[in-house]
This record gives C-alpha cells, structure tokens and sequence, in this order.
C-alpha cells in the first residue's frame, strides 16, 4: 500500500489525542478550547513514520457525541482505523456510535487498541478483552488484532507500530486513474499565501498548477502549491493527506463539506438514488417522506427519504430509496453515506449512493426497483449500460459516464469497447455512446413517420433531414446527427438524396395519367425555352399533385431549380451555363445586359441566372459585372 490514511474513532476521554502523540510526537489538539478542556473538539492531523519506511497520514476524531459531524468528516477517508477503547472503562454510548458509523462507511481495516492499560490488571483487561470480542463479532472488525497499551508507560507502542505497518500492506490501493478528487475537511488562511484547504485525496493526483473546480458551487481555481503531510511537494496521490494553497479563492468562498475536482469531472445534484440499510440496534423507524441528516464526505445536508417500494423502513431493515436534498451535493456512483435522526441527534443507518444524476421516480414501480438493484449488483459492465439507459439524451459521452462513476478512464473504457464489440452499446461519433435498444426504437419511430408520409405523398421522393432532426432529434448535436443519418443509410434503413430522407424500399410510381402529365410538362419547359414561367406562375396552373410531378422532374435532374422562383430545363440551362463561360473568356467579363442580348431574355431571367452561378460559384460578381470564379 503506498498511501495510507489511518483514523481514530471511540469514546470521549478514552486516549485517542494522547496515543497518537505518544506514536508520533504530535500534538493534534491545536485550538485554545481544546487545551483548556481537554478534549478533543476539531479534527486533530498528524503523520506517522511506519517501521517500513512509509509516511502514513492520521486523522484523529473528536469522541463527545455533541461533535459526531466532526467525526463524519474526519473518517469519510480513512483506510485502516484505530479504534480506541479504554481498559478502565470498556465499551461505552460513543464507542457504539463510532463503530456503528465505521461499518455504514464500509471501512475493512482495523486494529483494536486497549488504551490506559498500566491502569488495570489482568482480570480487567481480559474482562474488557472478552467484552470487545463479543461486540465485534460478526462484523469486518471481527478478526482485528486487539493491542493493550499504554501511552503513558510506553507499552507495547512498538507493537501497535509494527502491527499497523503490517496491516497496511494489505489494503485496496487506492484509484490514481481516476480524474482527482478531495473532501475539504478544513480551510484556513496563511499570510503571505492566502486560502488553503485540507483533506484526504480520495482518487486521482494533482498537481502544482492544475486547474481546479470547487463543487457544488462550480468555482474554478488552481493549486498554487501542495503539501504532503506538512512537506512541499509538486503532486499528491489518491490516498495521502493535502494542504492545497488555492489560487484568487477568498475563505469565506470555500467550506468544510465542499469537493475540489478535475473541472468538469464531477455533476451537482438534489436527487440520488441509494441502497439503505437502517441499524439493528436502532430505535427509530424512517417513513417516506421523513427528513434526516445526511452526510456524504466532509458534508451535511439535511435531505428528504423518498420510500419506493414500501411506506417505512424499520431497524436492521434494506431498501431502496432516494434523497431529495436541501443542497446540491458532488458525489459519485459508489460513495457511502450516513443517515442521523433530526431530533434528537443519533446515527441511525447510512448506505450506498448508486445514481449521482438520479431524476423522479414513480414510486411502487418494479422496473425502477429493478434496475436499482443491477446497479447495486451488476458488474461494471451492467452499470455502465444503465447509465446510458437511463439518460435521456439519445448519446452519453464517456466524460458524463466518469462523473458518476469512480473507476478510471482506462476500465471504464474497456467496458465500452467490449459493450460495443458484443452490439449492446454503439459508438457513432467519438467518446460517444448509444443503447442499441434507444437506436432500435428511434429506428422504429423514423420508420413509421416515412411509412405514413409516403403512404400520404406518393409523388414526394422523401422528407427533408432537417424535419427528421426537429422531429425526432432536436436535442443533439450536428456531428450526432450526421453520424446516425449515416448509420441508417449505411445499414440499409433510409436512403438519402440531397438531404431528403426516405425509407430504402421507396419508390415513386406514377400512373399511365401522371407519365402522360409529366411529359407534357417537361415538353411545355423544353418549349420555353429561355424563358420558362415562374413556380408562381406554375403552382397557379397545376393542381397540388400535378405539382409534385414539376419536383419529380426536378430530383431526376430534367428539371433544374436555380432560385425559389425559376426553373430551367436542363438543357436550357447547360446551354446558358456554356454561353456564359464562353462569353467571359472571350470578353473577360459579362454584365446583365450582356446576358440580355446573348440570350434574347429580360431582367427577369438574366439576373436570376446571374445570381445562381455566383452562388454555386461559377461567376463572381465584381461591381456591376461577373468574372469566371
């Protein structure tokens, strides 16, 4: 284990501030108030030189039940606890709580420590001994090594040290791919340097200079310079205590409880989706609708239990659930919480965040309890494919898909790539990913709508893309949109000419009337000559269906629309296109007037004629005349 964060917890006046100076010569009570009462208030921090050679960070807790909040935040990182219980006095109200809260965070890895040792004999201590056995049974901590010492004389000191080096050596390494992330356990100014904060980095690693954003206020900053566990440093790693000095942030601008992140690496919510369990040994029950204090990290929010199976939760009892919250939170897929009543104060359960973009749910809906429970169990596969499951938008970026969950961008994308190579998932434009299953319904929905437009415009060759896109998909980017246009035409779905879409299998089919019809209007054009009528003109003489067969002319490329008003037959207009370069070439420009007399026409047609060929870049206008392009 390269970084390791070791934490205090137990009751009030059981000699956690006292072990930990007596381990590493530091004193952790730092305020005035402390020192006169002579407890702990404030999260007290330290470092400690293992045996091994390794630097570990400590965090030590207050034990009085009035500054559990306190305790939250001191233990929302810890990765291997000290937990304290005195030989004179055993297992005490906040000892319970303690524990209570060490097993809602989900921390493994412990070492029993039986303080004020020198201050009982033998029968006490095993008496003590016994009781934290039984107490511990059956949990994470049951198979923990139990430590008589004794601060005071020294016993066994070296021991403890010995041991927690060891039991280092066996915990999870921390994520250092993930993009970094920190809980601000304190903030406080430096003269001379400004802000800084504290905190446990919970994955990732920064750098001096990085940019920074401060969530869930969403203010960036960067580190101007780091510290690690007191020492300057360019870096830190997930898992070591940091002092960050922040750039052009005030004090008063940061608080204990907010998260500093990758910008962009993180979303603010109000609604989360969670696994919770309440307590066996608790006294309460949870309604829906109840309000309790919810803590995540270094934060406290008080939040309203949103029941979606049941009408309450009672003592040792599992559900699922959300959390409508007072204040916007940061936090991701996998994160642990603690739940404590209102009023009066006590810890009462906790649980698992599993949706950090959570929206309203239907309660009593066997779907949502079922996809719950996938994300609660599935792999990192079945939790990547809910995510885009249930986002709304058609595509997820891989970037949306990190700020939920907290693995790093190397696994994650290896899940994508299996889940695209085995077609569940598809890949259309980069760091972009659909369901099949959104596709195969948008694909069913287009097929429809084309079914019946044809069925209603037999003589329309399709409908423009743009309407596909209003219709269907107005809320995603161009690049999304031409990428599926793409996918549907290169599997055989639609086709598309020209930006009109219709579906593969269709046809125009004109009967033996509208041949006969369109002929004679291709004739009327070929008569015309140079000077056809206008659509105004046209749309004036034809009834709306003869019409269509003028835009049927059109797609074959007979007929040629220059403008919103003039049509050409194709020849006509070949032969006004080659008239028009010869003439430059020979005469090095042409005006209107020019085209006037080469081509027997008026204004009406000369400058339309004009105005299309600059557009498609055939001529450019100079002044009053045109040059070849």
């Amino acid at each position: 284990m390269a970084n390791v964060i070791i934490g205090t917890a137990g009751h009030i006046d059981h000699g956690k501030t006292t072990l930990i100076k007596a381990l590493t010569g530091i004193e952790t009570d730092r305020l005035k108030e402390e020192k006169k009462r002579g407890i702990t208030i404030e999260l007290g921090f330290a470092y400690f030189d293992l045996p091994s050679g390794r630097r570990a960070g400590i965090v030590d807790v207050p034990g009085h039940e009035k500054f559990i909040k306190n305790m939250l935040a001191g233990v929302s990182g810890i990765d291997l606890v000290l937990f304290i219980v005195a030989a004179d006095e055993g297992i005490m109200p906040q000892t319970v709580e303690h524990f209570d809260i060490l097993n809602v965070l989900g921390v493994e890895k412990g070492i029993i420590v039986l303080t004020k040792a020198d201050m009982v004999d033998e029968e006490m201590l095993e008496l003590v001994t016994d009781d934290v056995l039984e107490y511990i049974e059956g949990t994470a901590f049951e198979n923990s090594p139990i430590i008589p010492v004794s601060a005071i004389t020294g016993m066994n000191l070296d021991l403890l040290a010995d041991t927690i080096d060891k039991e280092t050596f066996s915990i999870k390494e921390h994520n250092d791919q993930a993009p970094f992330r920190l809980n601000v356990d304190r903030v406080f100014t430096m003269k001379g340097h400004g802000t800084v904060i504290t905190g446990t980095l919970l994955e990732g690693t920064i750098f001096v200079d990085d940019e920074i954003e401060i969530y869930p206020e969403n203010v960036k900053t960067k580190a101007r310079s780091i510290q690690v566990h007191g020492i300057d440093s360019d870096k830190a790693f997930a898992g070591q205590r940091t002092a960050i000095n922040l750039t052009n942030i005030k004090k008063e601008d940061i608080k204990r409880g907010d998260v500093l992140a990758k910008p962009d690496s993180l979303t603010t919510t109000h609604i989360i989706d969670v696994s919770i369990k309440l307590l066996e040994h608790s006294k309460r029950e949870l309604r829906h609708g109840s309000r309790v204090k919810f803590y995540h990290g270094t934060q406290e929010v008080i939040a309203r239990l949103i029941l979606l199976d049941r009408e309450k939760i009672t003592p040792g009892e599992e559900a699922f659930a959300q959390f409508r919250l007072e204040k916007p939170t940061a936090c991701k897929h996998g994160d642990r919480f603690v739940l404590r009543f209102y009023s009066p104060m006590e810890t009462i359960g906790g649980g698992i965040i599993l949706d950090s973009k959570a929206t309203k749910h239907k309660r009593y809906n066997s779907d949502v309890i079922e996809s719950m429970f996938l994300i609660e169990k599935g792999s990192i596969d079945e939790l990547i494919i809910s995510m885009i499951e249930k986002e709304k938008n058609l595509f997820v970026s891989l970037d949306d898909i990190m700020k939920q969950i907290s693995e790093s961008e190397l696994i994650i994308n290896e899940g994508m790539v299996k889940l695209v190579s085995e077609n569940t998932i598809l890949q259309l434009v980069k760091n972009n990913y659909s369901h099949v299953e959104k596709i195969n319904k948008l694909i069913e929905e287009i097929v429809i709508f084309l079914n019946k437009y044809h069925d209603e415009n037999p003589l329309k060759s399709g409908v423009n893309q743009e309407e596909i896109r209003s219709k269907f998909l107005k809320n995603i980017k161009k690049s999304q949109f031409d990428a599926l246009m793409n996918y549907f035409v290169e599997n055989g779905i639609v086709k598309s000419d020209n930006g009109i879409i219709s579906l593969k299998s269709f046809q125009i089919k004109l009967s033996k009337e509208q041949m006969i019809k369109k002929d004679e209007i291709l004739k009327m054009f070929k008569k015309s000559e140079f000077k056809p009528p206008t659509i105004k003109q046209l749309q004036a003489q034809y009834s709306k269906k003869e019409y269509e067969l003028i835009n049927i002319l059109i797609n074959e490329g007979l007929l040629v629309k220059i403008n919103s008003d003039m049509i050409f037959e194709k020849n006509f207009y070949l032969s006004a296109k080659k008239d028009i370069i010869l003439y430059i070439q020979e005469n090095k420009l042409i005006k209107v007037k020019d085209l006037k007399d080469l081509m027997d026409i008026s204004r009406k047609y000369s400058v339309p004629l004009l105005e299309h060929f600059d557009d498609v870049k055939l001529t450019k206008r100079v002044e009053d005349y045109r040059i070849l392009y």
